[in-house]
């Protein structure tokens, strides 16, 4: 998915975000990126998927773009907007993102997070054939769908599910993390999480897939919370935002994470809403938005696609099973319902000795055992 970089399709694991328009896309992977790296604008700009590698070491996000001249360049990102620009200049034939993504490892291949185009663009239909020409050529790696808690079966949305559903289902080394995302946005006095929670998994389901993980999340407070820990410049409307939702995620409880050196790398505090955060705290904060089990979801899969079976595991099972020589002694005093595959029993000791006719445990003859079944 990356040949015009040169980068073999054996070397990542793709991991695809999808959705409809206005479910939170790029701010969902702002969040993981732990800052505004991809255009949050309701507006596409073009149909082109926009990929971000995880590379290690690589701090400060990069842009490496080819045009259609085949001149290619290298942009660093210090811009919020070189992204935008770029995405819109339709002289770019592809764009790749490298950036240590600090809360994603990757396994012996990289990660690369792909931001497909919004498929209900009415003014544009390229993008929906170019999200139907990524998901064609995804058989491994993982899908994130994002379904927006506040708009449950949009017809858009069910038309894109069901294409995903059915692709998942013929590629099974293909995984699935659906995320139910803005539920920060819902009124909890009026609207149950729970019960919108069971809606989504009844949604699902009636598109034809049974197990299901669903995460709740806020990709919003998430972004804006790691943007305040990262110390990346934020707008008038994120600050405010990061104002009022920081007390709905705070977590004051006692936590044996707040003496971890990894929870305090910065060792700093935080002003927020004219209040001193600890680290710690704000952490917390982050992990109670819904991001961090997420990201954990996502590393699992990678990590289980890369898994070797071993050639040889299966010849274990013929073993013959040892009972009672290494584990304490332990006496059965129900026999016939003894369920376990045991043909002698020590009269002494009361040790179970399976088929052998001399106890394991104490040593007796076969003479003091007495055959049960």
């Amino acid at each position: 998915m990356l040949e015009e970089f040169e980068i073999s399709n054996d070397e990542i694991i793709p991991i695809c975000v999808m959705a409809t328009m206005s479910s939170g896309k790029s701010t969902f992977l702002n969040a993981i990126l732990g800052d505004e790296v991809l255009p949050e604008r309701n507006e596409a700009c073009t149909a082109r998927a926009l990929a971000v590698l995880n590379i290690p070491g690589e701090a400060e996000p990069k842009a490496y773009i080819k045009k259609n001249d085949g001149k290619k360049y290298r942009v660093n990102l210090h811009d919020p907007n070189a992204v935008v620009k770029i995405n819109s200049d339709e002289s770019v034939e592809a764009v790749l993102i490298v950036k240590d993504i600090s809360t994603i490892t990757n396994t012996s291949k990289s990660m690369v997070f792909f931001d497909t185009p919004g498929v209900n663009n009415s003014g544009d239909i390229r993008h929906a054939k170019r999200t139907e020409e990524i998901i064609d050529r995804l058989h491994g790696g993982v899908i994130v769908y994002l379904l927006n808690a506040t708009q449950l079966a949009a017809n858009d949305d069910e038309l894109l599910l069901r294409q995903v559903i059915d692709h998942v289902k013929r590629n099974p080394e293909l995984k699935i993390i659906f995320v139910l995302n803005k539920i920060d946005m819902l009124d909890e006095e009026k609207e149950s999480i729970s019960r919108i929670i069971e809606d989504a998994v009844e949604y699902i389901k009636d598109h034809g897939l049974e197990e299901i993980r669903i995460f709740p999340l806020s990709a919003l407070s998430a972004k804006t919370f790691r943007m305040k820990l990262n110390g990346k410049k934020m707008t008038k409307v994120e600050k405010r935002h990061l104002e009022q939702a920081y007390p709905e995620y705070e977590d004051s409880g006692k936590s044996m994470l707040q003496y971890v050196s990894t929870y305090n790398t910065y060792a700093e505090d935080y002003d927020i809403a004219g209040r001193r955060v600890s680290e710690y705290a704000l952490r917390r904060a982050i992990e109670n938005t819904g991001i961090v089990e997420i990201e954990r979801q996502i590393e699992k899969y990678a990590m289980e696609a890369e898994q070797t079976a071993l050639k040889n595991y299966k010849s274990i099972s013929s073993y013959t099973e040892l009972e009672g020589v290494y584990s304490p002694k332990r006496r059965v005093k129900n026999y016939e319902s003894y369920g376990g595959k045991i043909q002698w029993i020590c009269k002494k000791c009361g040790q179970i000795n399976g088929t052998n006719q001399m106890c394991l445990h104490c040593g007796n003859s076969n003479l003091r055992l007495r055959k049960i079944n």
